[in-house]
């Protein structure tokens, strides 16, 4: 940079030389440094190794968690934000990120999946992560593993569950379990009954969906969303008042 000894003071452009005045009063001339990066560089320099490597990946999982979302589907409908889908990019890479096998950048679903870390990794993923699970439902639920079932003893709907600012009458709960191959990102998945209680009701709640014949991870989903009552009709809350969360993962 080249400091510039004149009577006067010049700031701008002139052809590749920028012209500054600093705080002190002095003029400086720096030339334009390059930038930008072109494709063949990009492609070929390694110190753009791991951006490469990252991106690769990244692709990967993008495309794999499209059959991630579809698995419930149904619930996410009616409860999530508008960071879904990078979340469920994000929460993929991570079970790639398990890969200890294949180097960076050649890591697959076929190791990853296998780790003994996928339950810690996917439960308590949330549909909305601004309505979490832990902070609607303000009891204990037991979930059998064994009989696909999920019961909420003395559930009383006004005391036990945090309801949204919006307006609601009742609320509605309904269990998923989807058997889903990471690896060929094919899915079955099978949805309890919906049940609805107005916000006074107390009761015992049983949900329960049939057994799927998969030998893959099984992902068990629980909904909470909240309505207001029209006539005979129930409209349902826009999906930010609403809760689906990943609640178990194992493999049978």
């Amino acid at each position: 940079m080249a400091k510039i000894i004149a009577p006067f003071k010049i700031s701008g452009t002139l052809d590749d030389i920028n012209f500054s005045v600093t705080a002190d009063g002095n003029n400086y001339a720096r030339m334009k440094g390059k930038t930008g990066v072109t494709s063949e560089e990009f492609n070929n320099n390694p110190i753009f190794d791991r951006i490469r490597d990252h991106g690769k990946e990244w692709g990967y999982c993008a495309k794999k968690a499209v059959s991630f979302r579809q698995m419930a589907v149904q619930l996410y409908k009616k409860a999530k934000d508008g960071s879904f889908a990078g979340r469920s990019n994000k929460i993929l890479l991570e079970i790639l990120e398990e890969d200890s096998v294949n180097p960076k950048g050649s890591r697959t679903f076929e190791e990853g999946i296998k780790s003994e870390y996928i339950p810690e990794i996917l439960i308590g993923f949330e549909g909305n992560k601004n309505r979490p699970l832990d902070k609607v439902l303000k009891t204990a639920y037991q979930y059998n593993e064994g009989e696909n079932t999920l019961t909420l003893s003395g559930f009383d709907p006004e005391k036990h569950l945090q309801w949204p600012e919006e307006e609601a009458t009742h609320v509605q709960l309904q269990m998923a379990v989807a058997d889903w191959d990471a690896t060929t990102e094919t899915f079955e998945t099978n949805y309890s009954e919906e049940i609805t209680l107005e916000k006074n009701q107390k009761t015992d709640i049983l949900l329960k969906t049939d057994t799927l014949e998969g030998k893959n991870w099984k992902i068990v989903y629980l909904y909470i969303g909240f309505a207001l009552q029209q006539r005979r009709k129930f409209k349902i809350l826009h999906r930010k008042n609403n809760t689906a969360t990943i609640i178990n993962c194992h493999k049978t």
